[in-house]
């Protein structure tokens, strides 16, 4: 293994403040950050492909085809050797675990939640906001109805990464993840980002939570939804009244199964509510209190 950067995932679910992590950690000078990147794709069509195709796999061994697929990683995060962490950011890192500890044995995953009933009100509000504009998030002429069982199913846009997810919290390497639930990173980012920090290893930093920016105009247009990935300056949780439907926002809600006990050694960084949620490992866990 090389001295050089130590490579850890961001995933978890879409709106769920994987974007405002990122931005946060970028002010950290010994880490990088940014939104999803092309190497969870790049790597993902480099496996297949030298795993399937005939010719290829007969001179690919293992240790070469890791040795190909850690180099996407140093090819396209090269101006950023001298980082002491790099978060590569992906929904879809949280199905690909052991694939991940292969190459890298020592990666931990931070994976950003939220209500998935909040998830979809807030691709709605973009959406929305956009009323001239076709998002290619969801089809032409769909409803309401249309546009959550869409997005929620196996492969869809919340319920794919959900899916993920719970592969990720309850299989045989969750003590590598860490949850961080969005509105306790809204509500005390302070503490989550302590609570991060020292389940990576890494030592604290003071950051500015009044001064935090990032956005990607252009690829936010391609998509036909502006402003996707646009962090507001400061951190903070804004309550508001939800657009969705009673019965989609009840059942969507019942599907947060991380706010609850859990058989699992994930660490989670949550909203305490009336009581505390039993945390795993303790120590490498945090609970922000609801007033913050």
């Amino acid at each position: 293994m090389s001295d050089g950067p130590r490579y850890n995932f961001i995933t978890g679910l879409p709106r769920s403040g994987s974007t405002l992590l990122s931005a946060i950690l970028r002010q950290n000078p010994k880490t990088t950050a940014g939104m999803t990147s092309p190497v969870g794709s790049i790597t993902n069509a480099l496996r297949i492909m030298m795993t399937q195709n005939t010719e290829i796999k007969a001179l690919v061994d293992d240790p070469a085809r890791a040795r190909i697929l850690r180099g996407i990683f140093d090819g396209y995060y090269s101006e950023h050797q001298d980082k002491e962490v790099i978060f590569d950011t992906n929904r879809g890192w949280s199905g690909r675990i052991p694939e991940l500890l292969h190459l890298f044995p020592e990666a931990k995953l931070i994976a950003t939640v939220r209500d998935p009933a909040w998830v979809f009100d807030s691709v709605e509000t973009i959406i929305r906001k956009n009323p001239i504009r076709q998002s290619s998030m969801v089809k032409p002429g769909m409803n309401i109805e249309a546009r959550a069982e869409a997005m929620m199913g196996h492969d869809g846009f919340i319920g794919g990464p959900l899916g993920h997810l719970k592969e990720a919290v309850f299989g045989q390497d969750s003590h590598r993840v860490m949850i961080v639930d969005y509105r306790a990173l809204c509500v005390a980012p302070d503490k989550a980002l302590d609570a991060i920090y020292k389940f990576i290893d890494l030592p604290a930093h003071e950051h500015d939570f009044d001064r935090v920016e990032y956005m990607q105009e252009e690829f936010d247009a391609a998509l036909n939804t502006p402003g996707l990935h646009t962090v507001r300056s400061k951190v903070e949780y804004q309550e508001r009244q939800t657009l969705l439907p009673p019965n989609i926002f009840a059942r969507l809600s019942s599907m947060a199964f991380w706010t609850g006990e859990m058989n699992t050694k994930a660490a989670r960084v949550v909203i305490a509510e009336k009581a505390a949620i039993p945390l795993q490992p303790a120590d490498t866990a945090a609970t922000v209190p609801q007033n913050g």
